[in-house]
């Protein structure tokens, strides 16, 4: 069914990173725990997924705020 010929290899590439301290409180953290668990994953992982996604969700509602300016602008 696969083919060689249609296969292909994804090629990440690494982005520079900074450690970073964090005050969680205790529950919190728990609740993290007990989420990365129940998605098998760690709770580092889980945690840069929620800081992505809240990101993404910022960035995209900033530009599209941005966008709605420039079109009253234009107007």
């Amino acid at each position: 069914m696969n083919k060689p010929e249609n296969e292909f290899t994804l090629q990440l590439h690494p982005r520079l990173q900074k450690q970073v301290s964090l005050n969680i409180p205790t529950d919190t953290l728990a609740s993290l725990k007990k989420v990365a668990a129940s998605r098998d994953m760690s709770c580092e992982a889980l945690i840069k997924l929620y800081i992505g996604q809240g990101l993404r969700q910022d960035l995209e509602k900033s530009l599209l705020r941005g966008k709605k300016h420039d079109s009253e602008i234009s107007v």
